[in-house]
């Protein structure tokens, strides 16, 4: 038993995870993991000089048993003089509310109450009791998902404040401690369950390997983690050094500079573009998004993706954007009289009347002078649409919007967001880019109206 204790103390001070005057959290759920993981740190509490405490959530899904849990853990905690706190939560209710397994509601709501006690009572570590077994069933549930290198790193041994002690012992050493120290816990009878995911792999996959292959499985897999947990790091250094360099945040938009991005290997492409996405929106991207996402650095211009319920993807010539979906568009229609301005967005577009004839030649496209005399007072302002044309000014005949703003070179989210200017159901002005040939000022103009964008 003492190999084990020595086994863990050791760990712990390799991996600096605890130090002296630290406020631990242990996360104890009654089980053998946690409960071994409360004796150890309270057996050498003066060694490590800490403060304890414990925190229990019940999941309200086992009925007497859940209560029977909070109340081992509470009598557990008293008897070592351990400070306990407790907390209930419908984990069901809030996994059918969020429409997720109850997997992971549990892991959301544990986590989340584990930060919430531990931030109100000013606790500089949380400690959880995931051992070696753990890692190994989790990195085979990522190998098999797909989840890259970083989920064959496995189970982080400290990210932010949570550590985990105990990560180098398998569950049999953990059971075999408290077998011989005669140390009570309670037993999850669902854990015996192949239901879910992880108890499948727990109890049908890893006895195959180990009867089968290796005795030993959970320690190589763990010395592997190990190993690309230090490969893993280093990329992330890596990635984090190409979406600052290659990416640009603004206003819900992002783009990626694919001149930039061809500055790094092929490999780490899919890497970057998930690290980008997903520290400036608020979601997660999966095999299937990235693969979506890579692919239009082969397209040409104006190929876009959409992100089911998130974003859009548009290839540009030099990048790719990104924008949340929700404001992707910004006007439908609306009305302009003479002498009334409009905002849109940060633009502010006006028709006024001239009493001067204006300079014959006008180089400023966000500023045009009209003919008003076979025109109504109201103008209509909205975004073009497929079926559009108009004759352009100093060409013969008509031109489709979308052939005209291809031919400018108009970039595919700029040209979603085009407006033209009609008045009686023609258009007058591509805005900001060029007017109506039926609509030009000649020398016989009794009426001249200006058109100004800015």
């Amino acid at each position: 038993m003492k190999k084990t204790e020595e086994k863990v103390l050791k760990f712990v001070d390799q991996k600096n995870l605890i130090s002296h005057g630290d406020k631990i959290l242990v996360a104890l759920s009654g089980g053998p993991d946690s409960v071994f993981l409360l004796h150890l740190l309270k057996k050498f509490q003066k060694r490590f000089r800490i403060e304890l405490a414990a925190v229990h959530v019940n999941h309200k899904l086992r009925g007497k048993n859940s209560e029977a849990d909070e109340r081992f853990c509470s009598d557990l905690c008293e008897k070592n003089d351990i400070n306990f706190f407790s907390t209930r939560k419908d984990v069901k209710k809030i996994a059918s509310a969020k429409k997720i397994s109850l997997e992971e509601a549990g892991r959301e709501v544990r986590y989340s109450e584990f930060k919430r006690i531990a931030v109100k009572n000013k606790f500089d570590q949380i400690a959880t009791a995931h051992n070696c077994s753990d890692n190994a069933e989790t990195v085979l549930l990522n190998l098999i998902k797909g989840t890259g290198l970083k989920g064959l790193s496995g189970i982080p041994i400290k990210r932010e404040n949570i550590i985990r002690p105990i990560l180098v012992l398998t569950k049999n050493e953990i059971l075999e401690y408290l077998s011989k120290k005669k140390i009570e816990f309670r037993i999850d009878d669902s854990n015996f369950e192949s239901d879910f995911e992880r108890n499948f792999i727990r109890n049908e996959i890893v006895p195959l390997i180990k009867e089968k292959l290796n005795p030993a499985f959970e320690g190589k897999i763990f010395q592997n983690s190990e190993i690309l947990k230090s490969v893993s790091e280093q990329f992330e250094r890596i990635i984090k050094v190409g979406v600052s360099d290659i990416s640009k945040f603004s206003k819900s938009r992002l783009e990626i500079n694919l001149k930039k991005l061809k500055n790094f290997d092929e490999i780490l492409y899919k890497d970057i573009f998930k690290a980008a996405v997903e520290k400036c929106y608020d979601i997660s991207l999966n095999f299937k998004n990235l693969n979506d996402i890579s692919g239009l650095i082969c397209k040409d211009p104006g190929a876009k993706i959409s992100i089911p319920g998130k974003l859009t993807a548009f290839r540009e010539r030099e990048s790719v954007i990104f924008l949340n979906k929700k404001t992707s568009s910004e006007l439908s229609e609306v009305s302009l009289g003479i002498g009334e301005e409009i905002t849109i967005g940060s633009r502010k577009i006006s028709v006024k009347s001239r009493k001067n004839n204006p300079a014959k030649f006008n180089r400023n496209r966000n500023k045009e002078f009209i003919s008003g005399d076979e025109i109504n007072d109201k103008f209509v302002l909205r975004e073009w649409v497929k079926s559009d044309r108009f004759f352009p000014i100093g060409l013969r005949g008509t031109k489709k919007i979308s052939d005209f703003l291809n031919e400018q070179k108009v970039g595919l989210l700029e040209k979603e967001k085009q407006l033209v200017l009609t008045n009686n159901g023609k258009i007058v002005w591509v805005v900001g880019l060029r007017l109506d040939e039926r609509f030009k000022v000649k020398n016989n103009t009794n009426r001249i109206l200006e058109l100004c964008l800015k």
